[in-house]
């Protein structure tokens, strides 16, 4: 049996859609036959010493792939999922209510600074 390291996983809002090993991206439906039948194993890196299976669950709507490396209940490969970079949005400060009145009435605008 081959063993498998899952670095990320894709995800919507309806769960995990695929999982990213080093040798190339795999469908969540795939991952889970595999693991069922017993054709491939796959594992999550918790730590450089230690290596935590993935596990296939079985639930009333479905079935769904299952890590935990911290003893939780929580299911960890949502932890793995990749973050798209944030950035910062400049918003222009607007002037007071005041300001606006007074520059409305004699014409002209305070310089900002």
């Amino acid at each position: 049996m081959t063993e498998h390291l899952i670095e990320y996983v894709a995800r919507d809002r309806t769960g995990i859609t695929a999982v990213v090993t080093p040798t190339g991206v795999i469908d969540v439906d795939t991952v889970i036959q595999h693991i069922r039948a017993g054709h491939a194993g796959y594992y999550v890196a918790a730590d450089s010493w230690r290596r935590t299976p993935v596990r296939s669950m079985s639930f009333i709507g479905g079935t769904y792939l299952f890590a935990n490396w911290d003893g939780s209940k929580r299911n960890m490969l949502h932890d793995l999922a990749f973050r798209a970079p944030t950035r910062t949005v400049e918003v222009p400060q607007t002037d007071p209510w005041f300001t606006r009145v007074v520059g409305a009435l004699f014409g002209r605008r305070p310089v900002r600074h």
